[in-house]
């Protein structure tokens, strides 16, 4: 990955680009951080080059580009310090996707510009303004759209978790014919820590779902769930009834009983939740296991700042474990009887971590359902869809809006049960 290159002088533009869009994507991660967060080059070798003046050079630029735009910016240290965390390993990990070396930066001089030429904001920075949902027995949240507002809503729910701003281009990709909106949990975002702890509560977590969709006056509410979004895009869906126009449902994770396979990674990760959502003691033990750099295999360092979100705090992990045991623990069955034919499933025969049965038993479940079943493909895939999945999902939201000349394209591996 080669870095920009620079010969002394001004500050490497490529490489300040670079830390920028790394600071837009790790925001979350770095503001509910319970401590300052470290940031080191990838190569030891390289990092063991850096002398004091560079060090503190690195850092001029990280505090620079937080006083510019209002971020909470990590430390830079070399050589590579003992025992750093996942957190911390997955932030040098992208720095050194987005830019390379941080050479550049420790080697110029001069002052440092406010807005590196031609940056395109990323995560949180990309999502259009925040509008504050409020209803009855609900704390309020902020949610998301893009669009037009005279078009039919598409209300997506995230995993639990997950920042917005994780799909701020799912947004921009999907809002050319519909008014697009995702949405974050009150309890994990914002003002989480002046807020009560959760209780766990399935049906809160649907409720947060229909309110967005109330104070945006959907009357037709297409839904997505996206992997542990999916039992709340699916409760709402039944609970929205008729005005639930379509339902797409992207490497669900659901809960259909001991009938229905689940994945080792399904089971030991919900036990762990479990455990740790008892208490904070046993929370703090658990997230000790997560902050194991060993932990980040397989996890593509641009989605890493973003899914490493609700370890980033002690409070907010036992937060976290609370709410997701319950989405994992919470029986789809009932809700999947109310789902509508109109319904598109998407999973992959190789996702080790939901099994591809829970998407093919929802299939099984929901007649006039669409299964498309793709030979390949991650788990973590579908969070950082490529333009097949892209245009995939538009076809089928502009066909169950009734728009000409849309349908979606065949899938690579796909039934529908009549």
């Amino acid at each position: 990955m080669a870095g920009a290159e620079h010969t002394g002088g001004g500050p490497g533009p490529q490489a300040l680009a670079g830390l920028l869009t790394v600071l837009d994507l790790a925001q979350p991660l770095l503001r509910a951080a319970g401590t300052v967060l470290r940031v080191f080059p990838a190569d030891e070798a390289e990092a063991a080059a850096y002398d004091a003046g560079a060090v503190a050079r690195c850092n001029e630029a990280l505090a620079h580009l937080g006083a510019a735009h209002g971020l909470t910016v990590p430390r830079f240290t070399a050589p590579v310090p003992d025992g750093p965390s996942s957190l911390e390993v997955a932030l040098s990990n992208l720095c050194e996707l987005e830019f390379g070396s941080w050479r550049p930066l420790a080697e110029s001089a001069g002052p440092w510009p406010d807005e590196p030429a031609g940056h395109p904001r990323s995560g949180s920075a990309a999502l259009p303004a925040a509008r504050r949902v409020t209803a009855e027995g609900l704390p309020p949240f902020d949610a998301f759209a893009a669009g037009e507002p005279g078009a039919e809503t598409v209300v997506l729910v995230p995993p639990c978790g997950v920042p917005a701003g994780l799909f701020a281009p799912w947004l921009d990709r999907l809002c050319a014919r519909h008014r697009v909106i995702t949405y974050e949990n009150p309890y994990l975002f914002g003002d989480w820590a002046a807020r009560p702890a959760p209780s766990g509560d399935f049906r809160e977590e649907t409720a947060q779902a229909t309110a967005v969709a109330q104070a945006y006056g959907a009357e037709r509410v297409h839904l997505i769930g996206v992997c542990g979004g999916a039992p709340v895009a699916l409760a709402a869906a039944a609970r929205l009834g008729a005005r639930t126009a379509s339902l797409t449902m992207l490497h669900p994770d659901l809960n259909f009983g001991p009938g229905v396979t689940r994945t080792p990674f399904q089971t030991q990760f919900q036990g762990l939740l479990a455990g740790a959502g008892r208490s904070q003691d046993r929370a703090d033990e658990v997230l000790s296991l997560f902050l194991d750099p060993n932990m980040l295999f397989g996890v593509p360092p641009r989605l890493a700042p973003f899914v490493l979100y609700p370890y980033g705090d002690r409070e907010l992990f036992h937060r976290y474990a609370r709410l997701n045991d319950a989405l994992m623990a919470h029986d789809a069955r009932q809700a999947a009887s109310a789902a509508p034919a109109r319904t598109l499933i998407v999973t992959s025969r190789t996702d080790r971590m939901t099994h591809p049965d829970t998407a093919r038993h929802l299939h099984e479940l929901v007649p006039g359902s669409t299964l498309v079943e793709r030979p390949t493909g991650s788990h973590h895939d579908i969070l950082v869809p490529d333009e097949e999945m892209f245009a995939r999902i538009q076809g089928f939201l502009d066909s169950a809006t009734g728009l000409p000349g849309t349908a979606a394209r065949e899938p690579v591996a796909a039934g529908s049960r009549p």
